[in-house]
């Protein structure tokens, strides 16, 4: 397949990979930003609530923020490749293949890969309806309705909230008795009438029928037993996507990248930015620190070769 040379290979095109890109093309540095997707905004495109955190934005709708970064990076520019999938990285060739067989030469690889839901991994949880994405944006969807939130921080406390707005009653189900939910949500689900929590526990089983969610089954300290639902919606935190580097550049145990002060990795030139290399503080903001400080360092680094 044709091959395309770069100053920088950018693999993700959410927040992190966009600001790459426009501060890549800012400092005068070639880039090509390759998104698996079939548009860019990473996990902007999850979020159904207002951004209301990000620095000099009061409030703005996250698909709005998602195409302006787009926008900017396309007009300074970067080219944008949606569709596109590493498939894998040679780190002393510096070279990217794509699933579709074609590579990319550069000077600098920057993994913004970000992260994906955690699953529950049981049978029918893929194939039965009733799994909600999101409890912000499904919510109608659950009126009178009976629903099971798995989880214990603050996306499964504030989506049993936004839900017992709709449904009959909410079961929030967590393997322990801590939870990490800030009290702005944790107070207000205790005192809900309609939302019941449910304490180290798991949950073991999806059952269905016709394709369609039933009930759930849960293990705890006291046996099993079996939940009667209508909607499941699991929020038990996020994984990284960094199994395109695995065996190239060093993870932590949890499989997050391992990056220095100038957001490089263990491989000399390859650079990890954003939620993938932050699992402290996985935030928009930190993503375009991130994209600042790697990009900084890749056109010092070139300009003296």
């Amino acid at each position: 397949m044709a091959s395309v040379e770069k100053d920088v290979v950018i693999i993700g095109g959410g927040p992190a990979g966009m600001a790459a890109s426009i501060w890549c093309s800012d400092l005068g540095l070639s880039n090509i930003v390759l998104e698996r997707d079939d548009s860019t905004g990473g996990q902007l495109k999850k979020i159904f609530q207002p951004v209301r955190n990000y620095p000099g934005i009061r409030e703005i709708d996250s698909r709005k923020l998602a195409d302006e970064f787009a926008e900017q990076a396309k007009a300074l520019g970067g080219d944008l490749r949606i569709d596109s999938s590493a498939a894998s990285i040679d780190p002393e060739a510096l070279r990217v293949e794509l699933a579709s067989g074609e590579w990319i030469k550069a000077k600098a690889v920057v993994l913004a890969t970000g992260v994906r839901r955690r699953r529950l991994d049981l049978h029918g949880e893929t194939e039965l309806s009733g799994l909600l994405e999101s409890g912000a944006k499904q919510a109608a969807e659950t009126t009178n309705a009976r629903v099971v939130v798995v989880g214990g921080g603050d996306a499964a406390f504030e989506n049993a909230l936004i839900l017992a707005k709709f449904a009959s009653e909410v079961t929030l189900v967590h393997h322990s008795s801590h939870f990490r939910a800030r009290a702005e949500f944790l107070e207000p689900v205790r005192q809900n009438p309609k939302v019941k929590i449910i304490e180290n526990a798991v949950v073991t089983d999806l059952f269905g029928s016709d394709g369609k969610l039933q009930a759930v089954g849960l293990e705890d300290p006291s046996g099993v037993q079996r939940i009667e639902t209508d909607f499941l919606l699991v929020r038990t935190g996020v994984m990284p996507n960094s199994e395109l580097v695995e065996g190239i550049v060093t993870r932590d145990a949890k499989g997050y990248v391992i990056i220095d002060a100038n957001c490089e990795t263990s491989a000399p030139m390859i650079f990890a930015i954003g939620d993938v290399a932050a699992p402290s503080a996985p935030t928009i903001a930190t993503a375009v620190g991130h994209a600042a400080i790697s990009t900084k360092v890749i056109r010092s680094r070139i300009s003296r070769t």
